[in-house]
C-alpha cells in the first residue's frame, strides 16, 4: 500500500549543554609491512580518500593486522543497485540482515550482535547514529548518497567507545570529486533506476562543481515502491514505502595545511507497516500504524596538516535529529519518538620516524522523548530522558626486531543518563568504562603474517532499556531497570594471512583466516513474565544476563588475474548463554559466498555474478528452525563511448531462480526475483 500524504508535525524544542576536556595522549605504531598486507585485503580500496572525521582512526584499524577491516566501493554500490545499505554488505563474512522482506524492519548484524540494540556502531561520515527504538530500524540513508562504506567486524570500543560490540559499519558520502575527473570543473548527473519486483521507481540527481579551494555537491533522490513479491508469487503486504531527500556538502581548503568540511543531510521516509514491521501480517498486539521518519544531520569537520610530521589534526562537531511520527490506523492513536544526538570529535595522528602516534577524543549527548496518545490508557508512557558520554582512547603500536609488531591501546569512557520527566522516582544511572586492547603480529615471511589479539568493548544501556514504562501489550507493564550494567566483551582472535606473489596464475591475491570467541558478560536481553493471566497482565522488564559467548570463523580468498576479479568465503558464528548452554537468539546461518567479475579489455562493459549459500539455522531453544537456501545474482555495467559518452547503464537481477526464503530468525520471507536496471546521464 502506498503513502502519501504528510498527517502531523509535532515540534520540540531542547536545550542541549555539552562540556568537554581536551586530551593530547595517545601512541600508535603502524609497521609498513603490516599496513600494506592490510591493504591489500580490501577488496576494491579507492586509492582517493575525501576527507573524513574518523579518518585517522580506520586508517589505524586497517593497519592492525588483528581487525578485520571490508570496504566495499563506490563501483561495487552501483553494481548492487540496493535500496538499503544492508544490500551492500550482507556478502561480506559474518556480516548479515535481521528483520526479514521490509527494508523499515532492517538491520545490521556483525558476528552475531545487531546494530538494532545497539551492538554494532553505525557512523555516516563520522557521525554516530544512536537512534534506537524498538521495532524500528535506524537504517535511513540511500545507498544512493554513498561512495564506499567500510565494516569493521569484532569489539572495537578502543577507538570507537560504546556499541562496538560487534563491530562498526562507516558509511561516507560522496563529493564532487568522485565525478569530475582531470580538468573538469563543472557538471550533474541525472539517474532513473526501476525495480521490477517491486515497480520501484529511483530517481536521482546533482550538480557539483570545484575550484582551487572549493568542492562542492548538492544531490537529492525520490524513490516510490508497491509491496514485494515473494518467491512463492505472493505479495508481502504493507512493505511498500516512499522515500525521498537531499544532500549538500561543501569542501573548502584555504591552503595546504587547512580543510574544512560542511554538510547537510535530510531524508524522509514513509510506509504503512504493523507496529512490528518484522511480523507478517498487523494483529491486535502489533496493529497497523502509517510511519513517517524524518531524519536529518549537521556537520562542520576540520583537519590541520602541516609539513610537520606530529601533528594531522581532525574535529568534528555534529548534531542528529530522528523523529519518527506513527497513526495507529483503526485506533487514531497518535505517537511520536525522536532522538537527538550533540557530538564532537577530536583525533590527531603524528608520524615521527617509524612510529605513528594518535590522540583521541569523543563526547557526545543524546536526547530522547516520546509523546503517546494517551485517549487508550493502555499504552506506553511519555518518555524524556538524556545521556551524556565522554572517552579519551591511546593506542601504541611498538615494532620488536625485523618481524614482530606488538600493539596496545587503552580507552577510558565515562557516562551518565537520567529520566527528565518531572514526576519521575526513577533513579539516575552514571558508569565508567575500561577498553583496553593488544595485538601481537608476527611477519613470518614476505607473505605470511600470523596475528593473535585481545580488544574489550562495552555497550551502555539505552535509554528505552532504562527508563521505558507504561503499558506494553494488553494489560502487560514495562518495568523500568535503571540499575542496568553495560555490556562488556572479551574478544579473543587468530588470524592467519598470506599475500601472494605475482606469478603466471595470479596478478594479486591474498588467503585470510580467522577464529576468534568473544565473551560477553551482562548481556542484556528482554524479559515477559507472566501474571495471573499469563503474559496478558505480566511484565516486560530488561535484565542483564550473566555470561554469553560467541565464536567462530572467516576464510576469505581474494584472486585477480587481468581483468578476472574472484572472491570466497565462508563464515560461521554460533552463541550460547555460557550459564544455561541455551543457543542465543539471532545468530546467523552459516555462510558461503563466491563472487566473481570480469572486465572486458576491448569494451566499457564489465560483468559479474555471485553465489550466496545459507545453511539450515537449526540452533534454537524450541522446535522452530530454518531452512538452508542458495541465492543467485548477477550483474553488468556498460559505458558506452562516442555520441553516447556520460550515459551510464546498470543492470542486476538478484535472486535469479526466484527462490523462496525466509532469513534465519525472520517471521517475513524475503522478496524473490528482482531485475534491477538504472541509467544515468552525466554531463
Amino acid at each position: 500500500m502506498k503513502t502519501r500524504k504528510d498527517i502531523w508535525t509535532v515540534k520540540h524544542s531542547h536545550r542541549v549543554a555539552l562540556a568537554v576536556g581536551a586530551v593530547l595522549s595517545t601512541m600508535s605504531v603502524a609497521p609498513q609491512a603490516v599496513a600494506e598486507s592490510a591493504d591489500s585485503q580490501s577488496k576494491e580500496a579507492n586509492p582517493v580518500e575525501t576527507l573524513s572525521v574518523y579518518g585517522s582512526r580506520m586508517s589505524t584499524q586497517k593497519a592492525n593486522a588483528g581487525v578485520a577491516v571490508s570496504t566495499v566501493s563506490l563501483e561495487e554500490i552501483e553494481k548492487r543497485q540496493g535500496s538499503n545499505v544492508t544490500d551492500l554488505i550482507h556478502h561480506l563474512p559474518n556480516v548479515s540482515v535481521l528483520g526479514g522482506g521490509r527494508d523499515v524492519a532492517q538491520s545490521v548484524t556483525i558476528r552475531g550482535l545487531s546494530s538494532e540494540n545497539g551492538r554494532v556502531i553505525q557512523l555516516v561520515d563520522g557521525t554516530r547514529q544512536n537512534f534506537s527504538v524498538g521495532h524500528r530500524s535506524s537504517l535511513f540513508i540511500d545507498p544512493e548518497l554513498l561512495r564506499s562504506v567500510e565494516v569493521v567486524r569484532g569489539p572495537s570500543s578502543t577507538l570507537w567507545g560504546s556499541g562496538a560490540l560487534g563491530g562498526v559499519f562507516a558509511q561516507n558520502t560522496k563529493s564532487a570529486s568522485d565525478f569530475l575527473s582531470g580538468s573538469q570543473t563543472l557538471g550533474g548527473y541525472l539517474k532513473q533506476g526501476f525495480h521490477s519486483n517491486n515497480n520501484a521507481s529511483r530517481t536521482s540527481g546533482a550538480v557539483f562543481g570545484r575550484t582551487e579551494t572549493v568542492d562542492w555537491l548538492v544531490q537529492s533522490y525520490y524513490n516510490d515502491s508497491d509491496d514485494n513479491q515473494l518467491g512463492n508469487g505472493k505479495t508481502l503486504s504493507y512493505s511498500a514505502e516512499q522515500e525521498k531527500g537531499g544532500f549538500a556538502k561543501l569542501v573548502f581548503t584555504p591552503s595546504l595545511d587547512h580543510q574544512w568540511s560542511f554538510t547537510a543531510r535530510q531524508g524522509k521516509r514513509d510506509a504503512m507497516v504493523p507496529t512490528n514491521p518484522t511480523a507478517e501480517e498487523p494483529s491486535t498486539s502489533s496493529p497497523l500504524v502509517y510511519r513517517q521518519v524524518d531524519d536529518q544531520s549537521l556537520s562542520v569537520a576540520y583537519n590541520y596538516d602541516p609539513s610537520q610530521p606530529w601533528i594531522d589534526l581532525d574535529a568534528h562537531l555534529y548534531w542528529n535529529d530522528t523523529e519518527v511520527n506513527e497513526h495507529r490506523v483503526e485506533k487514531g492513536e497518535f505517537d511520536n519518538n525522536q532522538m537527538q544526538t550533540l557530538g564532537l570529535s577530536l583525533s590527531n595522528r603524528s608520524n615521527l620516524e617509524n612510529l605513528t602516534l594518535t590522540t583521541g577524543l569523543d563526547a557526545y549527548q543524546d536526547r530522547f522523548e516520546t509523546v503517546r496518545d494517551k485517549s487508550n490508557t493502555s499504552r506506553p508512557d511519555n518518555q524524556d530522558a538524556e545521556a551524556q558520554s565522554v572517552g579519551l582512547f591511546t593506542q601504541v603500536d611498538v615494532p620488536l626486531g625485523q618481524a614482530w609488531h606488538w600493539q596496545a591501546g587503552v580507552r577510558f569512557d565515562t557516562y551518565d543518563a537520567k529520566d527528565k520527566r518531572p514526576s519521575s522516582t526513577i533513579g539516575n544511572h552514571d558508569d565508567t568504562a575500561w577498553s583496553p586492547s593488544t595485538a601481537l603480529t608476527w611477519q613470518a615471511s614476505e607473505q605470511l603474517a600470523l596475528t593473535a589479539s585481545y580488544r574489550e568493548a562495552f555497550r551502555a544501556p539505552s535509554l528505552e532499556e532504562m527508563y521505558a514504562s507504561g503499558t506494553h501489550f494488553g494489560m502487560n507493564q514495562f518495568v523500568p531497570n535503571p540499575d542496568l550494567k553495560p555490556e562488556e566483551s572479551a574478544n579473543k582472535e587468530l588470524s592467519m594471512t598470506y599475500t601472494f606473489v605475482p606469478s603466471t596464475y595470479v596478478d594479486q591475491g591474498y588467503i585470510d583466516a580467522r577464529v576468534f570467541r568473544n565473551d560477553v558478560d551482562n548481556f542484556i536481553e528482554q524479559s515477559i513474565k507472566d501474571g495471573s493471566w499469563g503474559a496478558y497482565n505480566g511484565t516486560t522488564v530488561k535484565t542483564n544476563l550473566p555470561e554469553a559467548k560467541l565464536e567462530g570463523i572467516e576464510l576469505s580468498l581474494h584472486h585477480q588475474l587481468g581483468g578476472f576479479t574472484n572472491n570466497l568465503s565462508y563464515s560461521q558464528t554460533e552463541g550460547k548463554d555460557k550459564e544455561t548452554g541455551s543457543y542465543l537468539d539471532n545468530i546467523p546461518a552459516h555462510k558461503f559466498v563466491a563472487e566473481t567479475d570480469y572486465a572486458l579489455a576491448t569494451l566499457p562493459v564489465s560483468i559479474g555474478g555471485r553465489v550466496s549459500h545459507y545453511a539450515e539455522q537449526t540452533d534454537t531453544n524450541d522446535a522452530k528452525t530454518y531452512d538452508g537456501y542458495t541465492l543467485w545474482d548477477v550483474y553488468a555495467s556498460y559505458s558506452p563511448n562516442g555520441e553516447w559518452d556520460g550515459v551510464k547503464f546498470d543492470l542486476a537481477i538478484d535472486n535469479l531462480t526466484d527462490e523462496q526464503y525466509t532469513r534465519a530468525w525472520a517471521q517475513v520471507a524475503s522478496p524473490g526475483r528482482d531485475i534491477k536496471l538504472n541509467v544515468r546521464y552525466q554531463f
